[in-house]
C-alpha cells in the first residue's frame, strides 16, 4: 500500500542559538526558538507561543526533539511534537536534508481541526546559516 500524503506548507524554525556540551555517550545541546513561520490552507498563519529544541548528536547521526506551543490563525491553540533524524555535519554544510516525523494535539472537540490529531505530520528539511533557520517542506499522511 503506498503511503498518501497531502501537503502543508513551508515550515521555518528559527532558534536563538544553542547551549551544548559533550555528554557521556554524546553531545547535548538545547535551543529556545526565537520563532517559526508556517502557513498553509489548514491552519492559516500559525504563530508561535513557546518552543524549545534539544539535540542529541553522535558521530552519524543526530536525533532532534523540538516542542512547541503554537496558534493556528484563527487563534486556536495547539501544540506540535517532532523528532528530526539526518547527518548532521553534512546537514550543517547544506549537503544533506534532515526528515522529522510529528504530530499535532488540539482541543478534539475543535470540529474544524479534530481530526489533526489522527494524522502523522512529515517534513524534508534543510538548514541555512544566516540567519539560522531550518526549513521544511511539509506534509501529512492522508487517505
Amino acid at each position: 500500500m503506498p503511503l498518501k500524503l497531502c501537503p502543508f506548507g513551508e515550515f521555518r524554525v528559527y532558534p536563538t542559538g544553542a547551549f551544548s556540551h559533550p555528554g557521556p555517550i554524546a553531545t547535548r545541546a538545547a535551543a529556545p526558538l526565537e520563532s517559526i513561520a508556517w502557513k498553509n490552507d489548514t491552519l492559516g498563519d500559525v504563530s508561535l507561543t513557546v518552543g524549545m529544541g534539544s539535540y542529541l548528536q553522535g558521530p552519524y547521526a543526530a536525533h532532534v526533539t523540538v516542542r512547541m506551543a503554537l496558534k493556528t490563525g484563527d487563534g486556536v491553540p495547539f501544540f506540535f511534537e517532532y523528532k528530526s533524524v539526518g547527518e548532521m555535519e553534512s546537514h550543517v554544510r547544506g549537503e544533506s536534508p534532515i526528515f522529522l516525523a510529528g504530530l499535532i494535539e488540539i482541543d478534539p472537540g475543535n470540529e474544524k481541526y479534530a481530526w489533526l490529531n489522527r494524522v502523522q505530520i512529515i517534513g524534508r528539511g534543510m538548514l541555512t546559516m544566516d540567519p539560522i533557520c531550518q526549513t521544511y517542506q511539509m506534509a501529512y499522511t492522508c487517505a
